[in-house]
């Protein structure tokens, strides 16, 4: 093992280990355990924390005052321990002051029960249970710089599957998010680690990069609790649907195409167990975009609010923006349509008076502060009449602007056009809004590859499955299927296979368990013989296979419907209870 670098602080006589760079407190008490030398976890989590089983949860641990009082605040007070070095700091954006502060009282007391339940987790369809996740080459890296490999923050946040620093996707630990080792301190090593995300596609690990850049920027930011709470992010939200010709000039959401839209996105994401929570057909992708684009009711897990904000806006930074710009300026959708009518003609009467003063000579500019709007908006709506405004130089260059429509012009991507050209987003939506008739021939450029592609993959699908029926191939794949249906659905009905004829029922639940059972037997097989080699003459446990196969602790109440299964796991251990026996 390399030399160990890291500081130790002496505090009468017991030594304390210091924070590693972006360490976790579990981490640092699992370093504290081995470097400790205990047996038994409760030995050192007694020390730490005052308790048997106290402040070993590896993401929202308990009695931090504890902690705090016995480290003499070396390793800072109990708030700051919670808001820097647990799982807390991934939430802490989304929450107000007050809820930031319950979180952290529960936090520093005995018990946090119900912690799981007021932040809204067990009830979002996405996991509570966080998975500890550890990138393989910073295991190497640590433990050559450090001495020890160890658990980092961000590689624990909701939605982060890819370590920035190495480019590499993130493995899952087996230990305590399947209760196994519940109570036990653990370090980062590739044997407890599974590749959660095996057969990615290059857009798929495009987007897992790019998704957690976005979360890991947003997170770490030094803003005030509450920040992207999801009432000041929908403003910004609003906006990006709008750019998009989602909504209409009344408020009203287009749900159909942008549904549509969203679940092809999400059809990346969907290998993922922590991304179960995200619409899997296009009416859950009209559920979910319906409730969270309009004023919400109730709370909403972060993961949902992050993965649509990267669907519509992509980049931290851009987000930012509009959630800084926006603030409390925009009107989100009212549910009285006299509000909605009255805004409407109220904007209709600014928009004539535009038009009639720059048709007159009189300046955007002049007219936009007179009348009490933007003129980035003045300048949107004047194009919208055909009117095209002065552009000062200095803000995109002539030559990066005659390429920029040009691509725009073409359909590209509005982050890959801010890419390639230099520019944020921001600016290329507004020449989108400012230059007249570019707007309309994007989208318009857009859909017509939208349905070449579309087209493209239906004829493809129809090739190698046209003789399983439409069914099947709705299936296949349902984005597919949906943008069509949505959009193109008298060229889907002309290309749609003949009906098949109707067949006599078959036992379909009954083969999809026999093949369940034969690939679990031999699962089980393979994990079996790999524990008796690791474990030696030591008891074979039920929790010790599991662990090597977390899908099969779901279906340990159904073994009477998979007896290849259930064979294997009671010679398995009755084997282990003759070996124990026979000493």
């Amino acid at each position: 093992m390399a030399e160990r670098s890291q500081e130790v602080l002496e505090l009468g006589p017991v030594p304390l280990l210091a924070w590693l760079p972006g360490e976790t407190l579990f981490s640092l008490c699992s370093r504290q355990h081995g470097f400790w030398g205990h047996r038994h976890a409760w030995s050192t989590a007694s020390l730490l924390f005052g308790g048997r089983h106290a402040g070993t949860q590896h993401d929202l641990p308990n009695q931090l005052d504890e902690f705090a009082e016995r480290t003499h605040d070396a390793l800072g007070t109990a708030d700051e321990v919670a808001e820097r070095r647990t799982l807390l700091r991934y939430y802490r954006p989304f929450l107000s002051p007050s809820e930031l502060g319950e979180a952290i009282v529960a936090m520093r007391s005995k018990s946090v029960a119900h912690l799981k339940f007021k932040l809204g987790l067990l009830t979002s369809r996405f996991r509570a249970n966080h998975p500890l996740k550890a990138c393989p080459a910073c295991i190497e890296d640590d433990t050559n710089e450090y001495g020890w490999a160890y658990w980092h923050l961000k590689h624990q946040y909701p939605g982060v599957w890819v370590c920035l620093r190495h480019r590499t996707v993130l493995l899952e630990s087996r230990m305590k998010s399947s209760g196994v080792g519940r109570f036990l301190w653990t370090l980062p090593s590739h044997k407890d680690l599974v590749d959660e995300v095996e057969g990615l596609t290059d857009l798929s690990s495009d987007r897992l990069r790019s998704l957690a850049e976005l979360i890991v920027e947003l997170v770490d930011a030094e803003e005030d609790p509450g920040w992207l709470k999801a009432e000041k992010m929908l403003p910004g939200l609003l906006v990006a649907v709008a750019e998009r010709g989602w909504r209409t000039a009344n408020g009203n959401l287009r749900l159909k195409p942008m549904a549509a839209d969203f679940l092809n996105y999400c059809q990346e994401l969907k290998s993922l167990r922590e991304f179960a929570g995200l619409p899997q057909t296009i009416d859950e992708a009209e559920l979910q975009l319906g409730r969270l684009l309009r004023p919400l009711r109730s709370g909403t897990h972060p993961l949902r609010l992050l993965t649509i904000a990267h669907w519509l806006i992509g980049g931290a930074s851009a987000l930012r923006e509009l959630v800084i710009q926006c603030g409390n300026r925009l009107t989100i959708i009212e549910p009285e349509a006299a509000k909605r009518t009255h805004a409407s003609a109220h904007n209709d009467a600014k928009r004539r008076e535009i038009v009639s003063r720059v048709r007159n000579g009189e300046a955007l500019s002049t007219i936009a502060r007179r009348i009490g709007i933007d003129v980035t908006t003045a300048k949107a709506w004047a194009a919208q009449a055909g009117i095209a405004s002065p552009r000062r130089a200095s803000v995109i260059k002539p030559s990066i602007l005659v390429s920029l429509k040009a691509d725009l012009g073409s359909g590209i991507d509005k982050g890959q056009a801010a890419s390639r050209h230099g520019i944020s987003i921001s600016s290329v939506n507004r020449v989108l809004r400012t230059e007249v008739g570019l707007a309309h021939e994007w989208r318009t450029a857009r859909e017509t590859s939208a349905r070449s592609k579309a087209r493209g993959a239906w004829e493809e699908l129809l090739v190698l499955h046209g003789h399983q029926g439409s069914k099947f191939m709705r299936t296949a794949d349902p984005a597919v299927y949906a943008w069509l249906y949505r959009n193109d659905l008298s060229w889907l009905r002309d290309h749609s296979p003949p009906r098949l004829p109707a067949s006599p029922a078959s036992p379909t639940s009954r083969l999809a368990w026999d093949e369940r059972d034969h690939v679990l037997k031999a699962a089980v097989d393979i994990a079996v013989l790999e524990l008796w080699q690791s474990i030696g003459d030591r008891p074979l446990h039920l929790w010790q296979i599991y662990q090597r196969i977390p899908e099969l602790k779901a279906k340990l109440t159904h073994l009477n419907r998979m007896p290849l299964t259930s064979s294997a796991l009671e010679l398995a251990l009755a084997r282990s209870e003759r070996r124990r026996s026979d000493k």
